[in-house]
């Protein structure tokens, strides 16, 4: 019985460690692909992206097939692009029509007659998914908005705002908003020339996209207070609405955002902290900078472009647009992401040990800015990649919900 015992545990050993081998196997192709990418090697991605997917036991994405896709686009191997591309759309009814529709990796499939399909496969989803999908005009152009929870629109009963990061749309935050608006209308949209919303050919600045929402958010009945939730470079846009209309807040989230605390000098402490010099720091950031900069705005699409711009502007001017009045004393949380994409080209410094230098410090500023504040909260998600509302959903839900208590506190 003892060596039975023995053996039968030796065995499940090394069956456990096969498994764990076999999902390091498929987790480190990923990560080779992702890098491979990044250095532009499309057709070694894409290969990559192959023998990950062909590994045992390999638990394939939405997103590792679209990446997929992208790299094969990118070799020219257009038959293997549109292979993840229909998967994706007939099996896994892929439906972010206004991300596909725009993404420059795909430049090379627009001529062949199998990209509309596509297209139109994509956009057909899209219409399911999102049947309740609504246009608001301002100024002349559409804008792309979609409600839920209306019923419980009732007044001085914050509505729940959804901002999306830089150059997204509104997809992001399907589990969020399922959830919330059960107890809350919700209310996201898609800022001009993302998605479906038309171009007003309008710098998309702060005080811009602010004054539109706003105007959209009364067009559709909703009233302040507004409770306002934030991803990534959306955070700009609600610190800014906080500062402009600190009375119509009934509380913020803001979801890993751009670091809108950051000052001049700041950007570099990082740098200097991992050992890096000045001089080296200036030959980064500098005229090889400006030049990948230059490459980017006549590569990448329009939408992504204008926020692009507004991004640097901001970085210059120490984000004055957002910080010219102090935050209102309501619910203001900050959560982190705390997992490091490992899929970045290797550089002359330790990548994720600067990025956890980096994070260390956002974390110190934005403690500082709300240990004031009554209600001020932060929360860290150590696992969750930058898109934590849906890395980390529930995290994010509970942060809204717990918000929208202490504000009942308060009024």
């Amino acid at each position: 019985m003892k060596t039975t015992t023995l053996f039968l545990g030796l065995l499940i050993c090394a069956v456990s460690l096969f498994g764990q081998t076999i999902t390091r196997k498929y987790d480190f192709l990923i990560r080779k692909a992702d890098s491979l990418y990044q250095v532009k090697d499309f057709k070694n991605s894409a290969f990559a992206f192959s023998a990950a997917f062909k590994a045992p036991d390999s638990k394939i994405t939405l997103n590792h097939r679209y990446n997929a896709a992208c790299s094969w686009a990118l070799a020219n191997y257009p038959d293997s692009a549109f292979n993840h591309l229909n998967y994706i759309a007939t099996k896994l009814n892929y439906r972010d029509y206004g991300h596909i529709k725009g993404d420059p990796d795909f430049k090379s499939l627009y001529s062949d007659k199998r990209w509309q399909s596509i297209i139109e496969l994509v956009k057909a989803n899209k219409d399911v998914a999102y049947s309740k999908i609504d246009f608001i005009t301002i100024n002349g152009y559409k804008v792309e908005v979609l409600t839920s929870g209306m019923q419980n629109n009732i007044a001085n009963k914050p509505a729940v705002v959804l901002e999306n990061g830089m150059a997204s749309s509104f997809g992001s935050w399907d589990k969020v908003a399922e959830e919330i608006s059960k107890t809350n209308a919700v209310f996201r949209y898609n800022r001009p020339r993302i998605g479906e919303s038309e171009n007003d050919s309008l710098p998309p600045t702060t005080e811009h996209i602010v004054n539109n929402l706003r105007k959209m958010l009364l067009q559709k009945g909703l009233k302040p207070p507004y409770l306002l939730v934030s991803h990534s470079f959306g955070g700009a846009y609600i610190r800014s609405f906080a500062s402009m209309y600190p009375k119509e807040i009934a509380g913020l989230v803001f979801v890993d955002p751009v670091d809108f605390t950051q000052k001049k000098g700041d950007g570099d402490l990082p740098y200097l902290e991992i050992g890096l010099t000045k001089h080296q720091i200036d030959s980064i950031f500098g005229k090889p900078y400006d030049n990948f900069i230059e490459k980017l705005y006549k590569e990448m699409p329009g939408f992504y472009v204008e926020e692009v711009k507004i991004s640097r502007s901001l970085y210059k001017s120490d984000f004055l647009e957002c910080d010219r009045n102090p935050l209102p004393d309501v619910p203001v949380h900050f959560i982190k992401a705390g997992g490091f994409a490992s899929n970045e080209p290797p550089t002359i410094f330790d990548r994720e040990k600067m990025w956890r230098i980096s994070n260390n410090l956002k974390i110190k500023r934005w403690l500082e800015l709300i240990n004031p504040l009554k209600y001020g909260k932060f929360f860290y998600s150590s696992q969750s990649g930058h898109n934590i509302q849906q890395d980390d959903p529930n995290l994010v839900i509970s942060s809204i919900k717990l918000a929208l208590q202490d504000y009942e506190k308060i009024k």
